[in-house]
């Protein structure tokens, strides 16, 4: 991002001048946490399995779309890297390694097939496609990176576009996390400031999650959770996203006691 485009923004308490989704997401959960993280700069997060493996996975499966070619080496090699890396940290034990290689590799394997089937004459667009819009309305940006961008063909034949998000996850999702607004939210916004940023037609956009699954059955561990995006639900995203930036600038920061329990700050010095 050049000096020039920065220029147009205005530093938030959090010393940056734009929000992302991760951040929005934690305000929603608890302003307070948000707070004791991005104001303060107080870092509890510990080294995770689950984050590993997912980082891993995803790596394959973004090489995938760039060049049609299945390339599992590439999470193998990652997970033994960040093993080996970790070797003394909880967790991280030569059972979980082996364990996690052959759930990437039956994850993987399933990957081009379903693809395919999924998304008829795929082409690929983009990766880690980088977003940096202006919130309409303040002097901040709302900054964000989509997974995977591919076009193929829709209904009638008509070529449509698709913004994709990689989740790895043990057998899937929830009725209700697949309809949870704030999960659905991240591609809300991210079609809306894609549309933006490239002038695209919204209509011509779809949005997905595609699930990666370690424990589900063969057969069954890539699934699409597609995310209806119309100008109700946008409105209520871009609405958080307000509401977020008013709340951080005024300083406000409220405890939210239901929100405590998978928190790295329960029962410290900082939150008790």
């Amino acid at each position: 991002m050049s000096e020039l485009i920065l220029d147009q923004y205005t530093e938030l308490p959090t010393g940056k001048k734009h929000i992302s989704f991760s951040e929005l997401r934690d305000w929603k959960d608890c302003s307070y946490r948000h707070k004791l993280k991005y104001v303060k700069k107080i870092d509890l997060g510990k080294p995770g399995v689950m984050l590993d493996f997912g980082t891993a996975t995803h790596a394959a499966a973004e090489n995938f779309l760039k060049t049609k070619i299945l390339d599992i080496s590439i999470t193998t090699n990652m997970l033994k890297a960040m093993w080996s890396e970790k070797e003394n940290v909880e967790g991280y034990t030569q059972k979980s390694l082996l364990e996690f290689i052959a759930q990437a590799e039956a994850i993987l394997t399933e990957l081009p097939s379903w693809f395919d089937q999924t998304f008829p004459n795929w082409e690929y667009v983009d990766a880690e496609h980088y977003l940096y819009e202006k919130v309409l309305d303040h002097p901040q940006a709302f900054k964000g990176y989509i997974d995977g961008i591919i076009i193929c063909d829709g209904k009638k034949g008509k070529r449509v576009t698709w913004l994709l998000d990689w989740k790895t996850t043990s057998w899937g999702w929830t009725v209700e996390k697949k309809s949870d607004e704030m999960v659905k939210a991240q591609l809300i916004l991210y079609k809306n400031y894609y549309s933006i940023k490239t002038n695209a037609v919204p209509s011509q956009i779809k949005c997905g999650f595609v699930l990666l699954k370690r424990t589900a059955k063969n057969g069954s561990r890539c699934e699409l959770v597609p995310v209806s995006v119309g100008d109700v639900t946008t409105k209520r995203a871009l609405k958080v996203v307000t509401n977020m930036l008013v709340s951080v600038k005024k300083g406000i920061a409220v405890k939210n006691r239901s929100s405590c329990q998978y928190c790295d700050f329960k029962d410290t010095e900082f939150c008790t």
